[in-house]
């Protein structure tokens, strides 16, 4: 490469950083976005050639300028990269008031940081990759078996990031999923659990929500579950409503399972 295309690169790759801290103290936010590699940085021009990178201690270091009052959203479209960094993120961000949005990956070690947020926001067009830690080995038969062993330790690590955030599948389900190296989409992911939110979905209040509760007043004051319109009653008269519309449905499942064979063995099956 010429010399002066070298140097035009390096002045774009440093000037324009995928990661990056924006802060408006106006309204006490701050975004973080990461849209590189999660890496641990080894020399001393590593942010100069790969800008877009994070590490833990990048974020960390960030994260001391916010105050602790702000709001924080994580914005982020990665590959992932390695698990310590990414493990360490996520422990730091669990520590503050955070929101993550998945801006179209989040894969990898950055499906670890995603499940950092409070609020863990899926866009309708984005997507999840889960699977278990990698490594390159060599030895004898001892020491590839105890590297082995070591990946499934560190895989259940970063596993526990997922059961901590509230995923709603089962262990043996989860570990299946690592396994099989699976991509997610963000129904699946909310579905799952993995996520709280799709962006866009319906709101309440202007908040987006997944509320069962939310869907079951919506179907009472339309009138799906009964055909006596309440949309003028005072709201007496729609807790009322609501009370008798979901003992309704509960009794009704419950004749259902009564004449329903049981299911064998639990609700999953592998």
């Amino acid at each position: 490469m010429p010399l002066q295309n070298r140097e035009k690169r390096r002045y774009l790759m440093t000037n324009i950083p995928y990661f990056s801290l924006m802060k408006n103290d106006e309204k006490k936010e701050a975004d973080i976005v990461i849209f590189g590699d999660i890496v641990s940085k080894t020399w001393a021009d590593w942010n100069e050639i790969f800008p877009a990178d994070v590490s833990s201690y990048d974020l960390v270091h960030q994260l001391g300028e916010i105050p602790e009052d702000y709001a924080i959203t994580v914005h982020i479209n990665s590959y992932g990269g390695e698990v310590k960094e990414g493990l360490a993120i996520y422990n730091a961000l669990k520590r503050r008031n955070v929101t993550t949005i998945c801006e179209g990956f989040a894969a990898s070690a950055a499906s670890v940081i995603f499940m950092a947020g409070q609020r863990r926001i899926m866009n309708a067009a984005s997507l999840l990759f889960i699977h278990q830690a990698l490594t390159r080995a060599a030895g004898n038969p001892d020491e590839l078996e105890k590297a082995a062993d070591d990946l499934r330790i560190i895989t259940d690590a970063a596993a526990n990031a997922y059961r901590e955030g509230g995923v709603t599948i089962s262990d043996g389900q989860l570990t299946k999923m690592l396994k099989d190296e699976t991509w997610i989409k963000a129904e699946d992911a909310l579905a799952m659990g993995f996520a709280t939110e799709i962006a866009g979905a319906a709101e309440e209040d202007g908040v987006p929500t997944n509320s069962a509760m939310g869907s079951i007043i919506a179907a009472v004051t339309t009138g799906t579950l009964d055909t006596v319109s309440i949309d003028t009653a005072p709201m007496e008269r729609l807790v009322v409503r609501l009370t008798e519309q979901v003992d309704r449905i509960a009794g009704m499942a419950e004749q259902t399972q009564q004449t329903q064979k049981p299911k064998a063995k639990g609700f999953f099956k592998f």
